[in-house]
């Protein structure tokens, strides 16, 4: 059996190439064939489509593009599938599939897309309005799709939201309301299948985001049966094989979804919990791969 493992051609993230690494060290222990290959790599068909002859039996996809993605899900068992990376990769999508099934979110705002440099004022100002007036400040901006928590921003005025609305009239992205209760802090839980691997609670003392990447740290955590159930109900909704659900702590207690990360890192998961994430992923896999 030969299995793939594709990476972003570009990025040097360490979590990402300790995630392929770590996904190709335990495959080799099962005595499988892996090998770590760049995105790039199926772009190198003389007919100018997209090659995958090289996808093998498995290919665990660890980047973000959706093009790709659908073309391996064709050839090769893909983990996540095509379905679920782009459920998850999209802010707003996934906020969307989540409110038919009750499941609580911050207030959220997707911005109208605007192609013209001279768009109607009017109309802009009227969407502004609307935005501070159910809002308030501050509030977050999003990029629809975005990782380690780079594509958001705290606003705190008028100035600043009309600069952002500017610069990313043309690129899809939302406002969401601010959740000041435990600034900084949020839940990871790390499922494979339906079966909760982990949870971290995460903490940031500098920033408002939690994110790893942006000097957050990670502490084992007990979480209710609520959150728990919340997380089932995104890995169910999402099909995801495996995923690290993001999720707040309301005023009264409740879970607050925020996001679903269908390729999240594991290097602070492993660390923290002192769990073989990269054996659980693959062995599941493997299972689902030979039903």
């Amino acid at each position: 059996m030969k299995i793939s493992i594709v990476i972003n051609s570009y990025s040097q993230n360490k979590s990402l190439l300790h995630k392929a690494s770590r996904i190709k060290e335990e495959c080799i222990k099962l005595g499988l064939e892996a090998d770590i290959l760049l995105a790039s790599d199926f772009y190198l068909s003389s007919s100018g489509n997209i090659n995958v002859e090289d996808a093998g039996d498995i290919c665990f996809y660890l980047d973000k593009d959706n093009y790709l993605a659908k073309a391996l899900d064709k050839k090769t068992f893909l983990v996540n599938s095509y379905h679920s990376l782009v459920l998850s990769d999209d802010k707003m999508l996934s906020i969307l599939e989540l409110d038919k099934l009750g499941i609580k979110v911050p207030l959220t705002i997707p911005s109208p897309l605007c192609y013209i440099d001279n768009e109607n004022a009017d109309v802009r100002e009227k969407f502004l309005n609307f935005v501070e007036k159910k809002l308030h400040y501050p509030l977050v901006f999003k990029e629809c799709h975005g990782s380690l928590g780079k594509q958001v921003a705290l606003i705190k005025d008028r100035k600043e939201l009309e600069d952002y609305y500017q610069k990313y009239k043309k690129i899809p992205h939302l406002y969401e309301e601010y959740i000041s209760f435990n600034k900084g802090e949020d839940y990871r839980l790390f499922f494979v299948g339906d079966k909760l691997l982990a949870a971290i609670k995460r903490k940031n003392e500098h920033d408002f985001r939690s994110n790893i990447a942006l000097g957050g740290k990670g502490y084992i955590a007990t979480v209710p049966s609520s959150f728990i159930d919340v997380g089932r109900k995104v890995m169910k909704a999402f099909n995801l094989y495996y995923a690290g659900i993001d999720i707040k702590e309301d005023e009264d207690g409740s879970p607050l979804f925020l996001e679903v990360n269908s390729n999240a890192f594991f290097d602070e998961v492993e660390k923290v919990c002192d769990i073989n994430v990269a054996k659980e992923i693959v062995t599941y896999a493997l299972k689902l791969f030979r039903k």
